[in-house]
């Protein structure tokens, strides 16, 4: 290690662990989720970070409505890579806009995990471009970036740092091209994960995104990157 530089070790893990040890357990989560899931007719899925391995993230709790896992049409490999992966979905792009600009560059040396739907976003300028938007916007979207299926998401913050994403899944012919309403219903439960996670520490408050906003019409760029 050249003079000067340091790199941080397993003190600095443990420091990590019990940090995210005293955030709420899924349970105190699962209300939240199972609102969004009824007020949307969706499977609801909170996502939170995984450090492992680079970043990626890991299932916390869902609320699948009528649908569920099965449902997906993914194999058992197919769903833990694609769910683990920060590279495809509006759950990966969400969590993925709020991480610093090395983590961002390591997914973006990902390749696109096999078994992503026709929709993921492959070329690394407009996967840049969506980071942007999400970021810019406060929600993510993704249209068949898993087969037959249409997503929303939107991070959950845990003061300046980004804890997950609340993640809304539908079928693809039933999700509305007008996704105003969703977007508000599913920011609106980002935003209380947000406040659930951040009392954990009560001298810390979640730093939302600005009010979300509306991708710019009349871009293919700009409707291509945003999943519209």
């Amino acid at each position: 290690m050249p003079p000067g530089r340091y790199r941080l070790g397993p003190g600095a893990a443990q420091v990590g662990i019990r940090a995210m040890a005293a955030t709420p357990a899924p349970q105190a989560m699962q209300p939240v989720l199972d609102r969004l899931s009824r007020a949307l007719d969706c499977f609801t899925i909170l996502w939170v970070l995984s450090p492992y391995s680079g970043p990626g993230k890991t299932h916390a709790a869902s609320a699948p409505g009528r649908y569920g896992f099965d449902a997906l049409g993914l194999t058992a490999t197919q769903l833990i890579v694609l769910g683990q992966s920060l590279r495809i979905g509006a759950s990966g792009r969400a969590i993925a806009a709020h991480l610093p600009p090395p983590d961002t560059a390591r997914i973006l040396a990902e390749p696109v995990p096999a078994g992503a739907g026709p929709g993921v976003i492959r070329d690394k300028e407009m996967y840049a471009f969506a980071l942007d938007r999400a970021r810019e916007t406060g929600y993510a979207v993704a249209r068949g970036e898993i087969l037959g299926w249409d997503s929303l998401a939107a991070p959950v913050l845990w003061g300046e740092a980004v804890y997950g994403a609340v993640t809304v899944l539908k079928p693809s012919a039933q999700m509305p091209r007008n996704l105003s309403l969703p977007v508000a219903a599913t920011t609106a439960a980002a935003e209380r994960l947000s406040l659930l996670v951040s009392d954990a520490d009560p001298h810390i408050r979640p730093l939302r995104p600005s009010r979300y906003r509306e991708p710019a019409s009349g871009s293919s760029t700009s409707r291509r990157a945003s999943g519209w």
